[in-house]
Formats: structure tokens, sequence, C-alpha cells
């Protein structure tokens, strides 16, 4: 894989059945966390020897584990019913939750309690648990609509579940515990914020493909930037603000200082991240640029490449009252050496001529294959006759070493003015090609002539 689109192809196809791989994994670890809370909250046996998976309420559990389920029928295709179902049963759960924070009520879960036992257990399902599972119920029920709607509405929610555990890691970093004494609780015990996370990022494969994480995933420029630069957004401010935070408690620096040089820390990270990524991206498009403009098999211009080049030289002629140079050439009986010899030798023949080519020409002259056999070079010299002779030159003596299976032959067609005297840069091509094909015709009809003689 010689250029950045074929590497980025196969790369993406190979992350998309990596991400799948991993969110069915991510999954079924979920489920796994969940059956193993439950069943050491309903197996009094289990309860002494795992007294801190009790953290997590079984109703979490229950909402895990019924999310998990639906995840991986979602990402199957399987019955809309069943995923509707299951999304429903999420939902009033959750709901039931929120309804009784705020209603002050005793939550219906609340069955659960052990006696004797240390562990400070939660009483029910956190409010902040609960919006997250009432998201992720909303996200599933939009799923099943094909269209860019419900894509959309998928999306942002993902996103909103995906600021939910941004809020939950910050939680561990910077010992948050609620953003509200009565109702917003934020920190949450380890495995319930393990499995949200789980989740959230299984809920993130699913919009991969065509939703707005698609750049994630592609091969476009873009989509290489996304993937690099992502963990540095997400992660680094972290980073940053923990790290002033312990050098904070060393060096008894003040809260104004922390934020003074945390904010300078951030501003020069995001400076690096788009001046990394605007390099990376401009490398990149210098090799997309060459991809489309160069000819894969002998590395001269193609088609596209000589269109522009010819138009801007045809018009600074026009500009200048300069004179162009425009040479047509074909290679003679290439298609009878792809037939004879295969299309091996022929693309051998083929690139020995372009290797003539570039050791003939000068570099600032413009060489192109426009065709299977057919090349052109545009020139602002008037005289050229001196590289014409030498190409000959050059053709006769690779011909005369013997070490090719086939002789190089090529006709040419010259046409020598200034651009004024021409409607366009394709007027000047076609009376170039044009030339070309009549001295072709008279190579042919010479070649019959001493046949006949030869007779």
């Amino acid at each position: 894989m010689n250029n950045f689109i074929e590497r980025q192809l196969y790369q993406s196809h190979s992350k998309y059945s990596s991400l799948f791989l991993a969110q069915k994994i991510c999954m079924l670890l979920a489920g796994s966390l969940s059956l193993i809370t439950l069943s050491v909250w309903f197996v009094p046996a289990l309860n002494q020897a795992f007294s801190d998976w009790l953290l997590m309420h079984p109703a979490t559990a229950v909402c895990v584990l019924l999310s998990a389920i639906a995840i991986l029928l979602i990402q199957k295709n399987q019955s809309i019913l069943i995923i509707g179902f299951l999304s429903l049963s999420i939902f009033i759960i959750s709901t039931i939750t929120l309804f009784d924070f705020t209603g002050g009520e005793i939550y219906p879960f609340k069955i659960f309690q052990l006696q004797d036992n240390e562990t400070e257990l939660n009483d029910s399902m956190s409010a902040h648990t609960a919006t997250f599972f009432c998201i992720l119920a909303v996200s599933f029920i939009v799923s099943p609509q094909n269209n860019n709607n419900g894509k959309n509405i998928r999306d942002v929610l993902t996103l909103i579940l995906i600021s939910i555990v941004l809020v939950d890691f910050s939680s561990y970093f910077f010992n948050l515990t609620s953003l509200d004494d009565r109702l917003i609780k934020i920190h949450i015990d380890p495995v319930t914020f393990f499995s949200n996370c789980l989740l959230t990022f299984g809920n993130f494969v699913r919009g991969i493909h065509n939703g707005i994480f698609s750049p994630f995933i592609g091969y476009g420029i873009s989509s290489y930037a996304a993937r690099i630069t992502l963990p540095w957004a997400l992660l680094g401010p972290f980073a940053i603000i923990s790290a002033m935070d312990y050098l904070a408690k060393i060096f008894g620096m003040s809260s104004q200082d922390q934020i003074a040089i945390s904010a300078v820390l951030l501003s020069l990270m995001l400076f690096s991240i788009i001046l990394w990524a605007s390099t990376r991206i401009r490398y990149l498009e210098n090799d997309l640029h060459k991809l489309a403009l160069t000819d894969e098999m002998t590395g001269l211009y193609n088609h596209r490449a000589f269109c522009m080049l010819g138009k801007h030289a045809f018009l600074e002629s026009m500009r200048n009252d300069s004179i162009l140079v425009l040479l047509y050439f074909d290679l003679d009986g290439l298609k009878k050496i792809n037939d004879s010899l295969g299309h091996q030798i022929g693309s051998e023949m083929i690139v020995e001529f372009t290797n003539l080519l570039k050791a003939n020409f000068r570099r600032n002259e413009t060489i192109a294959r426009v065709g299977g056999d057919e090349f052109v070079v545009l020139s602002k010299q008037d005289e050229i006759g001196n590289a014409l002779k030498r190409l000959a030159n050059a053709a006769e003596a690779a011909n005369k070493s013997g070490k090719n299976p086939y002789t190089i032959s090529y006709s040419h067609g010259m046409v020598s003015g200034k651009a004024k005297d021409y409607a366009s840069l394709d007027e000047l091509l076609k009376k170039a090609d044009a030339l070309m094909y009549e001295n072709k015709s008279k190579k042919k009809q010479q070649e019959r002539l001493d046949l006949k003689a030869e007779v």
C-alpha cells in the first residue's frame, strides 16, 4: 500500500471489525458485571464475601443488563419489538427513580438491605445514574427509525451520555461528590461507573457508521486528524488540571495561580494540537494531490494534471505574448506487443520510454502521460529540436543494446506558436494530436513501401 488512501481504506475496514468486536466484548462484560451484582444481592451466602459489589443497586444492575442486551440486539438488527420492550423497561425503572427523588417517596427497589453489614449501601439508584439510563433508553427507542432525524437524535443523546460519563470521570479526579446536596449526587460507585463507560462506548459504536461520529472511523484526512486529536482533547484537560492540583499541594500555590497556569497550559496544548494537525493535514494533502495528479505506472503527470498545468502555461503565454511548444507522442505497435509478449512487457516498454523522456527533456518542461500509449511534452522553449534528436538517439541506442524483447518506436506531432493564435489549450492539443497521427500514417505507408521493395 503505497499511498494514503489505500492505507486508510484498509485500516478503516480493520477498525470497523475491531470496533464491533470490542463493542460485543464490552456488552458481555457489562452484562456479566450486572449478573454478578444481582447474584450478590440475592444470594445471602455471597453478601459478606463480595460486599463491595453491593454498592451498585440491583435496579442499576437490571438496567445495565437490559441495556447491554438491547445494544447487542440493535447491532444485529434483531426484532424491534424486543428492543422496544427492553427500552421501555429501562425507561420505566429509571423514571420511577427520578419521580421518587423529586417527590420524596421511598424507592420501590429498596428491599435488598443487609443486616449487620458495615458497608454503606445505596438506598436506591442515584438520580444521576437514573438520568443516564433514561437518556440511554430514549436513544434505543429512536434507533430503529431508519431516517436522518432518528440518527441525529440518537447521536445527540449519545453526546449527552458521553458528557455524563466525563462528569463521573472528573468526580474521581477532583473528588466532586454532588452539584446539589439533595438531588444531584455525582460520585457513583466504581462498578456503576465502569458499567456506564462500557454502555456509552457500545452506544457510541452504534452511530459510528452513518452518524455524526463516522469521521472517527473513516479514511479521509479529517477522520485521520479526528482520531489522533480526540484523546488529547478529552483527556488533556484532566491531566493538566490534576497535575496542577498535585503541584499546588507540594508548592503551596494559590487557587489564582493554579487557574492562571492551567489556562496557559491548556492554551499551549490546544495550540500544539492545531499545529500538529495542520502539519499532518498538509502532508496528507500533498500525498493526495500527488495521487490525484500522477500516473501510477510511470510517475509522470496524468491527463488531469496536464490540463491544469497546461491551462496555466497557456494563460501565461497569452499575457506575455510568449511561445508555447507542444509535442504529442504515441508509441508504435504497443497493442501488438501486448498481444504477443504480454501486458507486463508492454508496461515495461511504457516505463522505459518514460525514462527516455525524462532524461532528454528539461525538468521545467511539463511531461505527461495522457493515454495508454500517448505522451505530451509542453515547453516554453522554442528551440526544442535538440531534445527531439537526443530522444531519437537514445531510443536507437536502447534498441541496439538488445536487452529488450521489443523495439522502441514512436510517432510525434509538434505545434509551436503563441497562445493568442489558438482558441484554447484543447485546440493546441488537437492540432498536435492530428500531426502525430499524420506522421504515424506516413511512417506506416513508408514501412509498407519498404516491405514491397524487399519482396
